[in-house]
């Protein structure tokens, strides 16, 4: 899979530079953009194709967009592998959004599952990653935005009970690929 992303790449980029005017660095800025998006497009599309399939795809996309924006800001675990990443955010995002059409959680079990992700989120502090690490001002940023979110997805969570499993869900899969950092964290400090 990254073999093939990586020739259709090249290709690209030969395309667009093809006379090799830009710099080394250029042009392997360009191929990591263009990988990144090409599997973005790859992973979305598969989860949307399933969810349609199953039956779930406006659960499934609107959980995608949540999670989504909540791994943007808040970061947390990363696959080492392309395909494992693939196979494991499908998963997740096919099967919480085929949850949240079955399942209906209370009020009590909403404000436990909130209290523990935004207690992750309250005290993690954004990195971003080591091909792309986040300033220190941009971190505080990053932290901000986390925080805000997070109240207002609970707040989300809590008066609107049909959105409220899909919001949960994101949440706490967000709040749950936070742990490795924390722990990491945790650690070195000691």
């Amino acid at each position: 899979m990254e073999s093939f992303l990586k020739k259709i790449s090249e290709k690209i980029i030969h395309f667009l530079d093809p006379e090799k005017q830009c710099s080394e660095i250029e042009r392997l800025q360009m191929h990591f953009a263009l990988e990144t998006i090409f599997y973005n497009l790859l992973m979305t599309f598969l989860i949307l194709c399933i969810s349609y399939f199953i039956g779930s795809f406006w659960e499934t996309s609107l959980l995608f967009c949540i999670f989504g924006l909540l791994r943007v800001i808040a970061g947390g675990f990363h696959f080492d592998h392309m395909l494992k990443c693939i196979l494991v955010t499908t998963f997740i995002m096919v099967g919480g959004g085929k949850a949240a059409q079955l399942i209906q959680i209370t009020l009590p079990v909403c404000l436990i599952i909130c209290v523990f992700a935004n207690l992750l989120f309250f005290i993690h502090k954004p990195k971003g990653t080591p091909n792309n690490p986040y300033s220190k001002e941009y971190r505080q940023l990053q932290k901000k935005r986390l925080c805000i979110l997070s109240i207002l997805l609970t707040l989300c969570a809590i008066y609107f009970l049909h959105l409220r499993s899909i919001l949960l869900f994101a949440m706490f899969t967000t709040a749950v690929l936070l742990i490795p950092d924390l722990y990491h964290r945790f650690q070195s400090s000691n």
